[in-house]
């Protein structure tokens, strides 16, 4: 018999996913596990594979198109099956569509009346966190379009419908610019999936920057002296970035407030350390997560760290690869920023923002010196974190960073 293929279910936190691209063509025989298509969630593109022997009779949904968790993205035959076109359009139609009757030969078609619908329950149908952040907005939901499965209403409905009603009245359209376009880069994809999260988490969490300036001198020095060493033993140089990650590991064991997620108003402190680690992209932000970073030397954190940014760049990481992060670290030293407040990823409570190490004035013992600093920038949730546990986060790092031997070789 036909059966029905849809949009499976990648990731506790997925709504919806793309299709990127079809692996096989309509006629195509299938064998369960065979790559079928690509698909794209707000967190990473996978692969799909076919849940079954058979065909791949139609394809519903095309490339490039957005659809809900069990959406119909194709029909698949079981083995040896001939098509049926009236089972096909019995899949095709709409749910809660009569379905049509096969006509017995040489029988007389018959109009037959019209039988009423019966009245649509007024039941308003609604997930749970958006029926509470309608609560929390003042949103009314009768008031709002839904774009879920079956019209039913999103935490983004509710959220696109209390930014609207908190939007000043619009001025008067100003006159079409005259200004030449280069290019225009579409919010679709992976950046558009970015920029949706992003400015949730602009919107929703009450953050606060704390910034601390350190110095990084003995750890610079540290890395020097030990980098032909580590590169011996592991293969690959260690970079201040590692030193870094290996450093925050363990101020999160001594300050697990900060390695915490804050879901359905409950802030779930983690015993376990998964740092993320933001990587820019041409088309996008990805955040792949180091597991049990907390349990790892500094060789085995920078092993990880290399693979799993070359399968970022490669566009081959997988959902575990970017699940259950509890702590994110972004570095833009290598761009030579100096100072910057990164956006938190949700669920998490906290991250960390690395400016360039550079030589730069501070007073040592008394005496105003020159030497290599950087700016650690910790924004925080304050609903999860207060500044005092916070500040002492960033103090655990600075004393760290100024005796790199007591984290290095843990």
């Amino acid at each position: 018999m036909a059966v029905k293929f849809g949009m499976p279910s990648l990731g506790h936190t997925m709504e919806s996913g793309t299709v990127l691209e079809w692996l096989k063509q309509e006629g195509d025989s299938l064998a369960k596990g065979d790559p079928l298509l690509m698909v794209e969630t707000d967190k990473v593109t996978t692969e799909v594979e076919a849940p079954m022997d058979g065909v791949l009779h139609k394809i519903v949904v095309p490339a490039g198109q957005e659809r809900p968790i069990g959406a119909l993205l194709a029909i698949l035959l079981t083995p040896g099956e001939s098509p049926d076109p009236a089972e096909t359009a019995r899949l095709l139609a709409p749910e809660g569509a009569p379905a049509a009757r096969k006509k017995a030969p040489g029988a007389a078609t018959r109009p037959s009346p019209r039988r009423k619908r019966p009245a649509k329950s007024g039941r308003l149908r609604i997930s749970p966190v958006a029926r509470r952040l309608a609560a929390r907005h003042g949103v009314d939901p009768a008031t709002v379009a839904g774009s879920g499965p079956g019209g039913r209403i999103t935490k983004d409905d509710i959220l696109r419908a209390a930014a609207a009603a908190a939007s000043p009245p619009q001025p008067a359209q100003a006159p079409e610019s005259t200004l030449g376009v280069a290019r225009t880069i579409p919010l679709t994809g992976t950046r558009g999936r970015v920029a949706q999260r992003l400015s949730q988490s602009w919107r929703e969490i009450p953050r606060v920057t704390e910034v601390m300036h350190v110095d990084m001198s003995r750890t610079v020095d540290f890395r020097e002296t030990n980098l032909s060493r580590w590169e011996s033993s592991c293969g690959i140089r260690i970079s201040l970035n590692d030193l870094v990650t290996k450093a925050v590991a363990l101020a999160l064991e001594r300050h697990p407030l900060l390695n915490a997620t804050l879901v359905d108003n409950q802030v779930r402190v983690h015993d376990g350390i998964n740092i993320g680690l933001a990587v820019h992209l041409d088309q996008g932000l990805v955040v792949p997560v180091l597991k049990d970073a907390g349990q790892k030397h500094l060789e085995q954190l920078a092993q990880e760290s290399r693979s799993l940014a070359g399968k970022a760049r490669n566009g081959t990481l997988d959902l575990a690869d970017v699940s259950d992060g509890t702590f994110t670290i972004t570095n833009l030293g290598g761009a030579h920023v100096d100072l910057f407040t990164p956006i938190i990823n949700p669920p998490q409570v906290a991250i960390l923002g690395i400016g360039r190490i550079q030589p730069r004035p501070l007073a040592v013992d008394g005496q105003l010196e020159v030497v290599p600093t950087a700016y650690l920038c910790l924004v925080f949730d304050h609903r999860a974190v207060d500044g005092h546990p916070a500040g002492l986060f960033l103090k655990e790092l600075r004393d760290l960073f100024a005796h790199p031997e007591e984290y290095a070789g843990k």
